[in-house]
This record gives structure tokens, sequence and C-alpha cells, in this order.
């Protein structure tokens, strides 16, 4: 029977759910029979409920490895990469990257994957008795991942605030930005770096050089100062800080 499985034969078809019962119930609960007597023991436990365990398991992949995991090589489907369900089913659980490389032979690409199917493939190859494994280009799956970090990257950028983009600030002369600062009544103190004006106003007090250290600096175009120094802690900061474009650059002092 089992010469039958491998053989193209039209009785396959006919023979397989008897091959089946055979070696999935009926050989257990002989195995258990006459090993320890208890044939019922081997029918229930390594007959239905192994195959109950086995079919719920392969049954994760089609359902729990399309709603839990990751995304790592593409978000077109639903398909992910599941750790749990790739530990129940011996590999499969790697459901994203075969979906995104269905030709290649592994599932858990990478070397620390749990991916026993991986591993037999390899060693039959080894021993000879495997040919033509297929595997896609290294290449193409790192950039298969960089694009899809870069989707990540992008929709978090979405959800940050990053300032009035310099096209849309207004534009301002040196002798009008001097009078801003001078007006009575008004908190503003404006700096200029590298042609860009910044309202330095709520930060001031934060500062961690100290607010007068700051306020020295108002009025002053201070490009050379703050690219010279060790700690840039208001880089991060300067963005939402923009107040406006200085007409024809700045007056940068050494």
């Amino acid at each position: 029977m089992g010469w039958l499985l491998f053989k193209p034969d039209p009785t396959v078809k006919g023979n397989f759910p008897i091959i089946c019962f055979l070696t999935g119930y009926l050989l257990p609960a002989v195995v258990a029979h006459l090993g320890w007597e208890d044939g019922l023991g081997g029918l229930l436990y390594a007959g239905i409920l192994r195959a109950l365990l086995f079919q719920q398991s392969t049954y994760c992949v089609n359902s729990l490895a399309h709603y839990f995991g990751d995304q790592p090589y593409s978000d077109a489907s639903s398909p992910r990469d599941h750790t749990i369900t790739a530990v129940l089913t011996f590999g499969e659980g790697y459901h994203n990257f075969h979906h995104e490389f269905p030709s290649d032979y592994r599932n858990g690409v990478k070397w620390f994957s749990y991916d026993p199917t991986k591993w037999c493939i390899a060693i039959w190859a080894w021993l000879g008795l495997a040919s033509r494994l297929q595997r896609f280009d290294e290449n193409e799956i790192n950039k298969a991942i960089v694009l899809q970090k870069q989707k990540r990257v992008e929709l978090a950028k979405k959800g940050i605030h990053w300032g009035v983009p310099i096209e849309q600030l207004p534009v301002y002369s040196w002798e009008e930005m001097e009078s801003l600062c001078s007006e009575d009544g008004v908190a503003r103190q404006l700096i200029c770096i590298a042609g860009i004006i910044y309202d330095i106003h709520s930060f001031s007090d934060s500062h961690p050089g100290g607010k007068h250290l700051l306020s020295a600096s108002v009025g002053k175009d201070i490009t050379a100062k703050f690219h010279g120094g060790l700690h840039h802690p208001a880089h991060n900061l300067l963005d939402n800080l923009r107040f406006g474009v200085l007409r024809h650059g700045g007056k940068i002092e050494n």
C-alpha cells in the first residue's frame, strides 16, 4: 500500500482513505493493544486526539497566521509571520514570507527561525535525496524588508507634527526681524540659524544652558554658534519653532 502512494496509479485515489484509516487509527490501536493491552487508549490518544490536534494546528495557518503576527515582507494581503503557529505546524506559520516568496523551499528564512521542514529538506539535499532547492535571491528578500519598513516609517511620520514647511513661511528682512524682537508687549524672541528665523520664546525656560544664555542670542544670527557647539538638544525642536525666512540670508557672527 505504501508503494501505491508514490506510483501514479488511478487506484491511489480509491485506496488513500483506506490507507489513512489503517495507519492513522487502526495501527496505533493495534500497537497499544499488543504493547500494553490498551487498544482503546491507542485509538483515542495516538489516533483520534492526534488527528484532531494535527488538523487544528494545520488550520491555524489559514486562520491565526492571517490575523496575528508580523508582516515584514508585504502588507498587500493578510498573511503574517506568527511564531506560535510556526511552532505548532513545524514552520508553516511563517505565512507572510511564504505568500511573498511562494517558490522558496523555506518558510522561516532566518537562521534562528523554527522551521524543521526547512532543516529536513536541507539535510535531504546534503544527502543527495533532494535537489534543485528553490531559494529567492537574498537581495530581493532584503528589498522587500526595506520597502515594508519605509511604509511603516511614512505611516509613523503622518502622526508627527513637523512644523510649518519652509516654503510656506513668511519672508522678513533683517531690519523687520529686529523690529519684531523690540516690539513692546509682544512675547517674541527671534533668532536666525542658516537663514531661518525661529521664535524660541516657548523653549527659553527649558533650555539646558539656562534662559539667560539663550536670551543673549535674541535678535542675532547664531548659525556659527549653533553648529559649533558640542551638544545640539535643540535640533529636534527647531522644526516646530519656525517663524519665518530671512531675506538675503543672515548676518553670521564668528
